[in-house]
């Protein structure tokens, strides 16, 4: 197994997967910086944007992959919401303290003595959530002497790729994101974090997605969207990228089975495995592929963005990047969203219709550019000088070499 965020927190307080069985949030620590919609909380589309929007039939026809896809992106809300409202509204960064409960002697007695679990820890603010290392995780970590914080986690999204592309552009232009910065993701947010812990341009990263998007305008989404996400990540990922990403980018799903319970896996053997992660954080059964659920290291998967829709990264503060207005969403304390820039930004409709399915070409490029300029007002608020520091990830794990 390799090293594994386990959360047995699904579905929030009040809500039931079936009879019998209710499962909790738990509140999260937080530190304040200051949050683009802090100012904002009531903002919403302007009703201009929304007046001559013709709200869809009730009779109208959406396509298998778009119905699908509004099924679990309004699951996905409604999780959101209620976890994410359960914590500071003030802050949009997170702590996780997390205390070591066991650790077995780590000793170098071959390749098979290296997967055993060298390291078990339990995150203090969700006692739930434990972090398993194997032995060759906690050597890999240990390489990594400086981490710089704050980290930043991104959102699901769907095919609104492109505006996380545009944040990440932004904060790696102005020095916040850094090579030894932590990314977190889910679905959407786990690619972006697989191509930016690869090396990869933002401007080339976007060129891919165009492709992409243009293979499900023409051929369609519904059944054949992984296939297709496979063979780019295959194409254009570097042969080392899974080094790249070790112990750096922790990468959420949703195991379905024979618990229900969120993995954030931050260890990759290989690059085919960083892929498998990759896309089953972005699995919707149907949409991505025919299967009803995905098979990621024998254990059955769904979308990560059910349980850690923004996972925590591995730097003792996180900035959440989310896709969607988190005003409109009924989300508080994200750091950069549409919200940042209610001034320049397109309506919460086509934003969720285009998550669904590919925007028109001229739209999907223009997401890359909002999330760039919703990333700026941000950094305006939260210069970089005064929030990106080193620190030791052997301090924050709970390592004493």
């Amino acid at each position: 197994m390799a090293s594994l965020f386990i959360s047995h927190t699904l579905f929030p307080s009040k809500s039931r997967l079936f009879r019998g069985l209710t499962l909790y949030p738990h509140r999260h620590g937080f530190a304040s910086f200051t949050n683009c919609s802090k100012n904002n909380n009531n903002l919403t589309t302007p009703p201009s944007q929304d007046r001559d929007k013709k709200l869809p039939s009730s009779k109208e026809k959406l396509s298998f992959a778009a119905a699908t896809g509004e099924l679990f992106l309004g699951i996905a809300s409604k999780l959101i919401k209620n976890r994410l409202n359960n914590e500071d509204s003030t802050s949009l960064v997170f702590l996780r303290p997390r205390k070591r409960i066991n650790e077995s002697e780590v000793e170098n007695n071959g390749n098979n003595d290296k997967e055993r679990i060298g390291l078990v820890m339990k995150d203090e603010i969700e006692p739930e959530v434990i972090w398993e290392q194997r032995v060759k995780d906690i050597e890999a970590e240990n390489e990594r002497r400086v981490v710089t914080s704050p980290g930043f986690s991104f959102s699901g999204g769907g095919f609104l790729l492109p505006y996380h592309l545009g944040v990440a552009q932004f904060l790696i232009e102005k020095g916040y994101i850094q090579e030894t910065t932590p990314l977190a993701g889910s679905s959407a947010g786990a690619i972006v974090c697989a191509v930016i812990a690869s090396g990869a341009t933002m401007d080339l990263a976007l060129k891919v997605a165009k492709i992409l998007a243009d293979d499900c305008r023409r051929k369609g989404t519904a059944l054949r969207l992984g296939a297709v996400l496979r063979d780019l990540l295959n194409e254009y990922l570097p042969p080392d990228s899974h080094t790249r990403c070790n112990g750096r980018i922790r990468v959420a799903i949703t195991q379905i089975l024979w618990r229900p319970r969120g993995l954030l896996v931050d260890q990759f053997d290989s690059r085919e495995d960083l892929i498998n992660a990759v896309i089953t954080s972005s699995f919707i059964p149907g949409y991505v592929a025919a299967r009803p659920a995905a098979i990621f290291r024998n254990r059955l998967c769904l979308d990560g963005g059910l349980t850690f829709f923004m996972p925590p990264t591995s730097a003792s503060k996180t900035v959440r990047v989310c896709a969607f207005p988190a005003s409109r969403m009924g989300v508080e304390g994200i750091g950069i969203s549409p919200d940042c820039n209610p001034e320049n930004r397109v309506t919460g409709r086509e934003l969720f219709s285009w998550a669904r399915e590919p925007a028109d070409e001229e739209n999907f490029e223009r997401l890359f550019e909002l999330g760039y300029l919703d990333a700026a007002v941000w950094g305006e608020q939260n210069p970089v000088e005064d929030i990106v520091v080193d620190e030791s990830p052997l301090v924050e794990n709970g390592s004493t070499t």
